[in-house]
């Protein structure tokens, strides 16, 4: 399978800044870092930088987080164009994802 992957989202030290650890099918693995929300929950918008596992800038994303209740929703985009949709629950103040790439 390509074009899937998972991302742990913990909440950064500042309000509004989230740290994750990630893992794609195609692209290997890395870190990202995710400011601008100024909620302290994981829902809100926020520009998100993706790192490999070198620390090398690989993409800067928009990324939106929807709390469903149950569920959480995640869109990333750039440029206003959706690149990634993806679903997530909660466990331990880390949020779980798991996404695919839709262009």
């Amino acid at each position: 399978m390509s074009n899937i992957g998972h991302v742990q989202y913990s909440k950064g030290d500042v309000t509004g800044e989230l740290k994750a650890v990630w893992l794609h099918e195609d692209n290997g693995r890395g870190t990202c870092l995710a400011t601008g929300s100024t909620n302290s929950e994981f829902e809100g918008n926020y520009q998100i930088k993706y790192f490999d596992e070198n620390s090398i800038l690989l993409a800067e994303l928009d990324l939106e987080i929807i709390n469903n209740g149950s569920r959480y929703n995640l869109t990333w985009s750039k440029g206003g164009l959706v690149t990634s949709v993806g679903i997530a629950m909660e466990n331990s103040s880390t949020l779980f994802v798991g996404y695919y790439d839709v262009e």
